[in-house]
């Protein structure tokens, strides 16, 4: 493939040329005049403390990774670009996705529609969430009201059950929509045109419950994956909550114990993972950051 041969040099110098240091993954380019490269980790240094009276489930420790993600989910969505975001259990996927459509959208322009889908989840009951939602617009459209967009978020997607042929009806219909931007009446079968309504979507890796999804379904959607956290950032993330909780009134000797039990979590969880595999017996033994993050709750 002569993949290895040196390419010419340019025939003048880059406007704007690539940073030495680093990845290309380090950094995103900013269109402000003749444009810039900015690492992501700048916009970590700009974020404010963890509340005192916050929720511990609705922490969110900014990180490279997660910035990135913001970023992208942002940019999708801007564009009504259709996504879908894959992780293992844990990672944070409904967390990040809750986070922004609720808080850092403009209120004034998206109406969010969240949906759990579960095992026993029909295409009737997904229609029907969803057409709750929307106006009728006129005789045969349904959509937001005007000058509003709707964003469905569908959370755990591929958990509904196969029928008999090996479709998931949830999946079908959502399918249905964004091949055709149209649904039919369940009663007398006129069609429904459904207009300024965007996409997002999380689940998890196909099994244990989980079914794969159909190609003809995820070749509508932009994929992402969201992947487990390295050490160094998962010593980080709860090194911060720990210090939030000992922030509270703790002695300063309660606070120098932080990053050691953070330690000390970490390794028992990693043992876990190595030496407790799952049985036949003991099918039950499955660790992700959720079992991490309960320990430190």
């Amino acid at each position: 493939f002569h993949i290895f041969e040196k390419v010419d040099a340019p025939s003048r110098p880059f406007p704007v040329p690539f940073p030495d240091e680093g990845d290309v993954y380090d950094y995103k380019f900013v269109k402000e005049g003749l444009g810039r490269w900015e690492l992501w980790t700048e916009a970590i240094h700009s974020v404010p403390p963890i509340p005192k009276d916050a929720q511990f489930n609705s922490i969110i420790i900014p990180t490279v990774d997660t910035v990135r993600y913001t970023y992208l989910m942002d940019l999708l969505v801007r564009h009504e670009k259709p996504c879908l975001f894959v992780g293992p259990t844990g990672t944070g996927k409904s967390v990040y996705i809750q986070d922004f459509i609720l808080n850092q959208l403009p209120k004034d322009v998206y109406k969010p529609v969240l949906i759990n889908f579960s095992a026993q989840t029909t295409s009737t009951q997904t229609q029907n969430i969803i057409l709750s939602k929307l106006d009728k617009r006129r005789k045969g459209v349904f959509g937001p009201p005007m000058g509003w967009k709707t964003i469905v978020f569908v959370d755990d997607m591929n958990m509904p059950s196969r029928e008999v042929y090996g479709a998931q009806p949830p999946i079908e219909l959502l399918r249905q929509w964004l091949d055709h931007r149209s649904w039919y009446d369940f009663k007398d079968n006129t069609k429904i045109n459904l207009v300024d309504i965007l996409f997002i979507a999380a689940m998890g890796p196909p099994g244990g419950g989980r079914n794969p999804i159909t190609s003809r379904f995820l070749r509508h959607l932009n994929t992402i994956t969201i992947n487990e956290f390295d050490d160094p950032t998962m010593t980080l993330i709860f090194s911060r909550i720990v210090d939030w909780h000992f922030g509270k009134g703790f002695g300063a000797d309660m606070k120098a114990l932080g990053s050691q039990i953070v330690a000390a979590t970490t390794a028992v969880y990693k043992n876990a993972m190595t030496n407790l595999l799952p049985t036949p017996a003991k099918s039950h033994y499955l660790f992700n950051l959720r079992d991490f993050a309960r320990v430190i709750q």
